[in-house]
């Protein structure tokens, strides 16, 4: 399993939403500025994270998008199957002509259901709020440069 851009994109974008979109509606321009993400792939992402029901957008001058509910609702889980479908590991495949397809069912069984268990686990119980937190508790001025 891997964790792909698009998953990372949507929840630093979510995260970042969710620290300041209680102040006031934030545009895409201004989440995709502020995280180094384009524009152009932040809309599609959030076109998926509204069709979620994850986000949701306000039209007019000072429309912007803001969370469709609040942070503790929304898991790793619920973003990463807006944005990227299934996380799991696909199953093992068997073919029919395997002599010894008791590997196969012992790989499944062992490694990659135990995988999915796992990361099901985790990706459910940590919700934005539980990132917003740990973002908020860590040393914020370690991620900017000051010169004297």
């Amino acid at each position: 399993m891997k964790l792909s851009k698009r998953g990372r994109y949507a929840l630093r974008a979510l995260v970042y939403l969710s620290l300041n979109s209680d102040k006031e509606k934030m545009t895409l321009s201004k989440i995709a500025k502020e995280n180094d993400i384009s524009t152009k792939y932040l809309e599609q992402i959030f076109s998926n994270l509204k069709r979620s029901g994850i986000v949701k957008s306000v039209a007019g001058i000072n429309g912007g998008y803001l969370l469709a509910r609040p942070s503790t609702d929304i898991s790793v889980e619920d973003v990463l199957n807006a944005v990227e479908g299934d996380y799991k590991i696909e199953d093992e495949e068997i073919s029919e002509n395997c002599m010894v397809k008791g590997i196969s069912k012992a790989l499944q069984r062992l490694v990659i259901d135990r995988i999915n268990e796992e990361t099901g686990k985790v990706i459910k119980h940590v919700t934005l709020r539980k990132l917003a937190d740990e973002y908020s508790n860590t040393d914020r001025d370690a991620d900017e440069m000051y010169y004297i």
